[in-house]
């Protein structure tokens, strides 16, 4: 009991002694990815406009908060060794997500990865005074060493989707053509109209990612489309994420659909997607990257 209580006392003056964190030179604008409903390509989006942005010269660092971690089984053939995880900066033995993060086998490509004990630590979060607002802390400095964050938010609003949409500047949602997704898109927007009223954090709405598009069922889609604009009020991206075997296949083999299949429809709409993004960020100007470049990348890994 003795060293318990020498270790606890030990531990908390060292994190009083560290020393000051540098600052990088960037201000990483940042997206958290949410959607109540599961099966709409939530963490296939986030991967793959994180690696597009990469390509396109961004320094990019994609956090997964979502205790299924599908982020690392998605980049897992691109991933280095980690030392930390997200744990450690929610319970407050990490100051940052920076100190944590490591880079993937793709070129400006960071990883902040998730962990099966994030739903432990979610409940050990429970009774801490500001928990919704530990990620964003944890992020003050870690913002100034990239241009873009993504953070892949859990299925549901508890405690680790709050924490990622209070962190955030902006909320993507990706969502199918169906009712059940309309129902999941009004959740979050409800949410996020309270962080805005009683928290007084300036989220914006990035807009609904369209996924699992099939052009054929064009009554739904109409049907969809309507009641966003209308009664949500949501914004739409133009892209459409189409209903493309070689997504699934990619996610399956570890790759993004880049290094996958670079020519593939659902490649083409992400790609689509990740420049109309890089627009509204303002950012689409530092464009330069060949749309060839994360096959060039893979081959000279």
């Amino acid at each position: 009991m003795a060293f318990d209580i020498k270790d606890k006392i030990s531990g908390h003056l060292k994190a009083r002694l560290q020393l000051p964190l540098v600052p990088g030179k960037h201000q990483a604008q940042i997206i958290a990815i949410s959607a109540r409903k599961g099966g709409v390509g939530k963490t296939t989006s986030a991967v793959n406009l994180a690696v597009s942005f990469a390509a396109s010269g961004h320094k990019t660092l994609l956090i997964d908060i979502d205790p299924q971690a599908h982020v690392s089984t998605a980049l897992r053939r691109d991933l280095k060794s980690t030392h930390g995880n997200l744990s450690d900066v929610l319970l407050g033995k990490k100051r940052e997500v920076h100190e944590i993060a490591y880079a993937t086998n793709i070129s400006n490509l960071w990883l902040a990865g998730s962990e099966k004990h994030l739903n432990e630590t979610e409940n050990c979060l429970a009774a801490k005074i500001g928990k919704e607002t530990i990620l964003a802390h944890a992020l003050e400095n870690t913002r100034t060493h990239y241009d873009i964050i993504l953070i892949d938010c859990p299925p549901n609003l508890g405690t680790l989707s709050l924490n990622a949409l209070f962190a955030a500047d902006y909320v993507l949602i990706p969502s199918d053509m169906s009712a059940l997704a309309l129902e999941g898109i009004g959740d979050i927007l409800s949410t996020v109209e309270t962080l805005r009223d009683r928290m007084h954090r300036p989220v914006e709405i990035m807009g609904v990612l369209i996924t699992r598009y099939d052009k054929r069922l064009k009554q739904m889609n109409s049907m969809v489309e309507t009641a966003l604009h209308e009664l949500l009020d949501t914004p739409l991206l133009e892209a459409r994420i189409p209903q493309n075997t070689a997504l699934n296949k990619a996610h399956l083999k570890g790759l993004s659909i880049f290094e996958f299949s670079a020519k593939s429809s659902g490649a083409l709409a992400y790609k689509e997607a990740a420049d109309e993004i890089l627009e509204i960020l303002g950012l689409a100007e530092h464009l330069h990257v060949q749309e060839d470049v994360v096959s060039a990348q893979v081959t000279s890994a």
